[in-house]
């Protein structure tokens, strides 16, 4: 999660600065209020006070809360911004990312895998900078300075609120431990659910062709059933918090109005204004160290499946390249228009034989050659070696009598033309997927592009 957030540029962390110094100044004015209302409490309950002091006391209270609302509001709106900006980042260093990555390394994440961690996994880091960052920030402070205003007050009233900031925190260690390592697991079912969803679109007319229907959807209730299991688990699991929550806070409430109550009857009548004062404010404080934990507990809640999702990304953005570009980028032979293989080998990275071996060939300008042979004897294989969708075991690949490895990817695609077994149509009209893509020629023109489909016999679809 931390090599993540090292994306956040010089301007998000002086952002985070200022969101700091505000998050401080709105605690500093919520943990001022309960001495303003000590205040009014000692005043009412002494004879002769003012009205006026009173009401003074009361408009400091008021103001207090308004510069604290006014604090949250700015925070919100500047780390939103921030989240917002990250995730714009990430997206497009892993969309990069995933357009620099061989047919290999695509294979091994899969591609349902990856829509995930482009779009399901940013979101979860986006939420947790969006509102942990506010809640890591305020939860100790809050807590920290709660606390040390009310040490002095009462040892009776200390331990009661330490024991039930003791169950607090033993309650989310528990949660954490039981339900963190099933965070993973859910992205894993999004994975799948993603994964047989794609496939079921892309083969619809095969589905449909097969009578299948009932199987794909006992298929996708199969992975749907696991995922929202699982979700429920989770969800269930800490839904147990929230009432915890809430006792520890009512019961915390009684005990210190219950031994405040025996303080100020064994105490002085001198002392016991002064303990009555105390007891209102030690309730409003310890309130604030409850709800302190409980923040600490709504990033327990986050942190876990936001750092799952930043482990997910970071794999992605750290996977090594294994097919490098070159730097060629004009000819260096008065070779055109040859493909070449030299003793080329092949076998695919998980595999134990090569599926190619010593093969060597020379097709020159104008030849037409085809390669004949059973299902999944390797041509396509071969052909995507070419434009290096896979980089050859051992041999080399010529083009234009210079080894594919030398050229850079662009050059090397505007000197290959491609058609790939299974046809793909991009959103938008026929026009734009017929002048499709960067040939290093300038921008297509429309007679171009009439050009092209009357050679390729498509006028009637036009």
């Amino acid at each position: 999660m931390l090599r993540l957030l090292k994306n956040l540029t010089k301007r998000d962390v002086v952002i985070l600065m200022i969101c700091f110094l505000l998050i401080f100044a709105g605690v500093w004015l919520e943990l001022k209020m309960p001495d303003y209302m000590s205040e009014i409490t000692v005043l009412v309950q002494t004879e002769g006070s003012k009205m006026g002091e009173i009401i003074q006391n009361g408009s400091y209270m008021l103001a207090c809360a308004l510069g604290s609302l006014v604090s949250s509001i700015i925070v919100g709106y500047l780390v939103s911004n921030i989240s917002a900006r990250f995730s714009r980042v990430i997206r497009k260093k892993l969309f990069s990312k995933v357009e620099d990555l061989s047919t290999s390394e695509i294979k091994l994440f899969s591609t349902s895998s990856l829509i995930t961690r482009t779009t399901n996994d940013i979101t979860n880091v986006q939420m947790f900078i969006a509102m942990g960052t506010q809640l890591l920030i305020k939860a100790p402070i809050t807590a920290i300075w709660a606390i040390t205003k009310i040490l002095n007050k009462s040892w009776q009233w200390s331990a009661v609120t330490g024991a039930g900031v003791i169950i607090l925190l033993f309650t989310i260690g528990c949660l954490t431990a039981i339900v963190m390592p099933r965070f993973k697991r859910v992205q894993k079912l999004i994975d799948n659910i993603n994964n047989v969803t794609r496939e079921n679109l892309n083969g619809i007319r095969v589905v449909r062709a097969f009578n299948a229907e009932k199987y794909q959807e006992n298929k996708f209730e199969e992975v749907n059933t696991k995922l929202t299991n699982q979700q429920l688990f989770n969800q269930k699991a800490f839904s147990i918090l929230s009432p915890v929550m809430y006792l520890v806070m009512y019961f915390l409430t009684l005990a210190i109005y219950f031994i405040g109550s025996v303080l100020i009857k064994d105490a002085l009548m001198v002392d016991k204004l002064t303990l009555f004062g105390d007891m209102v404010v030690f309730s409003s404080y310890g309130m604030q160290v409850i709800m302190s934990f409980l923040m600490l507990a709504m990033i327990f809640m986050m942190l876990p499946r936001a750092n799952v999702s930043a482990v997910r990304i970071n794999e992605v953005l750290d996977t090594e390249v294994s097919v490098k570009d070159g730097k060629l980028k004009e000819n260096k032979t008065n070779e055109i228009g040859t493909v070449e293989f030299k003793n080329v080998s092949f076998k695919y990275p998980d595999a134990e034989e090569y599926l190619l071996k010593n093969i060597s060939f020379k097709a020159g300008k104008g030849d037409t050659v085809a390669f004949i042979g059973s299902t999944g004897s390797g041509k396509s294989t071969l052909i995507n070696l070419i434009p290096r969708f896979y980089d050859v075991s051992s041999g080399e690949v010529l083009v234009d009598g210079v080894n594919v490895k030398e050229y850079s990817e662009e050059f090397l695609y505007n000197k290959l033309g491609y058609i790939p077994q299974k046809a793909v149509m991009f959103d938008g009209s026929v026009k734009y997927n017929v002048g499709f893509g960067d040939d290093g020629k300038g921008e297509k023109t429309e007679e171009q592009i009439k050009e092209a489909i009357r050679v390729a016999q498509r006028k009637r679809f036009c």
